[in-house]
């Protein structure tokens, strides 16, 4: 494979999977050939087959940390390369087993997949509404288990308070209230093993404003997370990381916010990931 430095593309997303010419070509699975996408799925349904547990606890992805962004009526791939950036550096701070799927290949809540995914991201700028399906599939699947991170892409247009009337419709009995700074969704996981230069809960200074966190809580659980710091947008990448710069070229003006900027939205979304598995 050709030297990082010297690849011009503007599909990062692809790229944080490419494979060199005479390797398997890739499949839509960040990373994984065709061949391995292959073997994986007979070992996983030797797996199930073993299981005893329900498929609505999420038998099929239980052994890969596999994160899906959701597709919704609003401009929901704004920041096409933030995922798959944030999963790689997810495996390098966690040498864990983890897989972005690239933005072409969304979920929607409707979508009978929905239970295969515990943790599903969602961001955007402006407003929208969930059809009928929409809304019960996402009723369902944070009843479930199931765990959202939704990101709003630049405070103070309209996507924030679109989703807090859809949470309202949603789940009528909870309301989105505000998560406090030691709240272990914040950094209390990560804090040993990363130190952030912050505060007591280990939320980076960078995304620290007048605007808290909220959430969704179903049964004392945290199922909807409620991020308005547009935490993405510092996981967005221009050009993959190199030996010299291994968080890659930052964009949306993140590398001025200091050096440890991305790299803290980076361990930030690391935890939260952790989070919403070990909770």
């Amino acid at each position: 494979m050709p030297g990082l430095a010297a690849v011009e593309t503007d599909d990062w997303a692809a790229f944080l999977g490419a494979r060199g010419g005479d390797e398997p070509a890739a499949t839509e699975v960040i990373g994984m050939s065709a061949e391995e996408l292959e073997s994986y799925a007979a070992e996983q349904e030797l797996d199930v087959a073993a299981d005893e547990e329900k498929p609505e606890v999420f038998i099929r992805s239980r052994r890969r940390a596999v994160i899906r962004e959701i597709r919704f009526s609003t401009d929901w791939d704004c920041d096409p390369t933030a995922v798959p950036a944030m999963v790689d550096q997810f495996r390098r701070f966690t040498v864990m087993d983890a897989q972005a799927f690239i933005p072409c290949k969304p979920l929607t809540f409707d979508s009978p997949d929905m239970l295969d995914y515990p943790f599903v991201y969602m961001s955007a700028h402006y407003a929208f509404k969930f059809s009928d399906a929409e809304a019960e599939g996402l009723r369902k699947y944070v009843e479930r288990g199931g765990f959202i991170m939704a990101d709003d892409c630049l405070y103070g247009q309209t996507f924030g308070p679109a989703f807090a009337g859809e949470m309202q419709k949603i789940f009528p009995e909870a309301k989105l209230t505000e998560i406090g700074h030691k709240d272990p969704v914040g950094g209390l996981v990560l804090k040993q093993k990363f130190p952030f230069q912050a505060g007591e809960a280990g939320i980076p200074r960078n995304f620290m404003n007048q605007n808290p966190w909220l959430g969704i809580f179903l049964g004392g659980n945290l199922g909807v997370l409620h991020t308005v710091q547009d935490i993405g947008c510092s996981w967005e990448i221009s050009s993959p990381p190199t030996p010299s710069n291994p968080l890659g070229a930052g964009m949306h003006g993140a590398d001025s916010q200091g050096p440890d900027a991305r790299l803290n939205a980076y361990k930030l979304a690391a935890n939260v990931i952790l989070f919403s598995v070990l909770h």
